[in-house]
């Protein structure tokens, strides 16, 4: 599967989830205030659990179940998120280091505001943010690496930036953890942080015009033991798929070989038209 497939992909993924959340907020509309519902694509599933003769008291339960299920889910997560993103932010300005942000966010093109130096002995390198996203880097990090290394791991991050990266990680973590009902969820949700590594490390690499730097930062990185994790959403330098981004740093010209998930697009697909169907 090439990069351009897999965004199409994701993208279907992001409208069979709002879809799906559509269905389920015009479900309970309709019953809470004894509206008709509108007609969807598969209003033709009900003739299939007519004719299967499915007790439709069983199926009103059921349904209610799995809607309850499925908001509290996002609602308990959304919470935490939230509470996790008030605790990072209170430790990154308790550990800022306003004078080492001001200088690199020159020398690397970077507003100050996209970038945070904290005061922090382990290696760390990754983006936060769901809306405003930013670099955070420590200073641990930045006496470890050399300053070509470390401009290629600043390149690296800035395209987790610029596709708003840690917001596509926390969807999807909502939804595999929400909806884990529809298989398609999981498996993007796996494999999506994978890709949007090997996609900053193709950007970093065009960006540098040579992949060397990447490669012995990344390889410091690993060899350091971090001690410190953000509990909310992110995309870290070094936390994911090292075997398979070392080798596409050694050959940037590596063809891409993520297999077609078939087994899980065709449960996937059998999973919303049962749900529209019995919505």
């Amino acid at each position: 599967m090439t990069e351009s497939r897999f965004k199409w992909l994701y993208a279907a993924v992001l409208a069979a989830f709002g879809l799906v959340l559509w269905q389920m907020l015009q479900f309970v509309i309709g019953h809470l205030f004894h509206l008709r519902p509108m007609p969807n694509l598969f209003d033709l599933c009900f003739v299939l659990f007519t004719y299967l003769h499915l007790p439709a008291p069983f199926a009103m339960r059921f349904v209610g179940v799995l809607i309850a299920v499925t908001w509290g889910t996002l609602a308990w997560l959304s919470a935490q998120h939230a509470w996790a993103a008030v605790k990072a932010g209170r430790f990154i300005r308790k550990l800022h280091a306003s004078e080492q942000t001001r200088s690199i966010a020159a020398r690397s093109g970077l507003r100050p505001e996209q970038l945070r130096i904290i005061r922090h002995a382990s290696p760390l390198a990754m983006t936060v943010g769901l809306w405003r996203p930013r670099i955070v880097l420590s200073t641990g990090l930045i006496a470890m690496l050399e300053e070509s290394e470390l401009r290629a791991v600043i390149e690296h991050e800035k395209c987790h930036v610029r596709y708003r990266d840690p917001l596509g990680i926390f969807l999807l973590t909502m939804m595999s953890k929400a909806m884990g009902y529809i298989p398609m969820f999981t498996w993007m949700a796996h494999k999506y942080p994978i890709m949007i590594e090997l996609r900053a490390d193709k950007f970093a690499i065009g960006q540098m015009a040579q992949s060397a730097d990447l490669g012995s930062a990344l390889l410091k990185m690993l060899r350091e033991k971090t001690t410190l994790h953000m509990a909310m959403s992110h995309a870290s330098f070094a936390e994911s798929s090292m075997n398979l981004r070392i080798r596409h740093i050694l050959d940037p010209e590596l063809p891409l070989d993520v297999r077609w998930p078939i087994a899980r697009l065709a449960l996937s697909v059998a999973a919303l038209v049962l749900l529209q169907g019995l919505i």
